[in-house]
């Protein structure tokens, strides 16, 4: 596309996120919300009239409209959906994470996005944290990494695993931070209200020799949402992914004497990340860029949550037959 062109958008999914990809679409520059689509009609029409677009009864009524389509719907859609658009119109496509709920599914993807040669962006929405973009601008060589993602239960995505939902955001963070191939995992974890994980924590051991440790719950009391960075450079930043607060730590070592340590904060602009986002992708599209979140990092992302969800369920049927078989006579 050139630069000049409104870009036309439609949004697929208008549920607790859809909705707000309705409304940001509608607010920024050089693009025209041409409409919105959901299976749940009276839903759809409610957010067409706040919005004051279009409701279309079909998606491949909305795709013949539209330059790009954002898709917010159940995980388990995705390939169903990307598949359905790009065998009618070779058009960009935003997905939500992750962008798909199994590996096979998310190859189709990848692979019907290559024959078409369309654009594709995944919203692993915390890459547009600016504390995060700082961190990867400043080119640091992470050698320990902790990531913690807590939070207290809600009604929302109850169907998909804690690590599927939360964790997967900062296994993304992680894999763009360090650059390396993971070599050794271990994980825990447990279930406590849902039937499936509620609470996991993965040590991750990378081939350059970086170390992670990643915490995620869904039954916490409290929200906290941080990630810390030990750089072998003696450089350290730690990271509230809410208040976008970056605290700095250097050290400096001298023969003979104790270690300098200098400190400093940067807070960032209360931008809404979900903006920042989408515009993003718009711009990819109409400057003909890369994208901020590839298919292929977000397939990354997915093949590691996969493999962590199974470690903690293997895990977890290690403890309950132990449990089961009692004591050692």
């Amino acid at each position: 596309m050139s630069l000049g062109e409104t870009v036309s958008v439609g949004v697929v999914g208008v549920g607790y996120l859809g909705q707000h990809h309705a409304r940001v679409f509608s607010e920024l520059p050089h693009v025209r919300l041409a409409g919105i689509h959901d299976n749940d009609t009276r839903r759809a029409v409610e957010i067409g009239a706040r919005l004051k677009v279009p409701v279309f009864d079909s998606l491949e009524a909305l795709i013949d409209e539209v330059d790009a389509l954002s898709v917010v719907t159940p995980t388990t859609t995705h390939a169903e959906i990307a598949l359905r658009v790009l065998a009618r119109k070779k058009i960009a496509l935003f997905l939500e994470k992750p962008i798909a709920d199994t590996l096979t599914e998310a190859r189709k993807i990848l692979d019907a996005v290559r024959e078409a040669n369309v654009l594709l962006q995944v919203g692993h929405i915390e890459r547009f944290n600016p504390g995060v973009v700082a961190m990867l601008e400043s080119g640091v060589r992470p050698a320990y990494i902790e990531a913690q993602r807590l939070s207290p239960f809600g009604l929302r995505a109850t169907d998909v695993p804690v690590i599927v939902d939360l964790m997967i955001h900062d296994i993304d963070i992680i894999l763009a931070l360090v650059g390396s191939p993971i070599q050794t995992m271990r994980v825990v974890g447990t279930p406590a209200i849902t039937p499936h994980i509620d609470l996991a924590n993965a040590w991750l051991e990378f081939r350059n020799g970086c170390l992670a440790q990643v915490t995620a719950s869904r039954v916490s009391l409290d929200k906290l949402r941080k990630i810390r960075v030990f750089d072998r450079r003696g450089l350290y930043y730690s990271l509230n992914y809410d208040t976008r607060e970056l605290a700095m730590a250097t050290v400096r070592i001298q023969p003979g004497a104790l270690p300098e340590i200098s400190r400093s904060t940067k807070s960032f602009p209360n931008e809404e990340p979900l903006k920042k986002e989408l515009s993003t992708f718009i711009d990819s599209l109409r400057q003909g860029l890369p994208p901020r979140v590839s298919g292929d990092e977000a397939y990354q992302a997915l093949e590691v949550a996969l493999e962590v969800n199974r470690l903690a369920h293997e895990s977890l049927a290690r403890f309950r037959d132990a449990d089961e078989s009692g004591p050692s006579p």
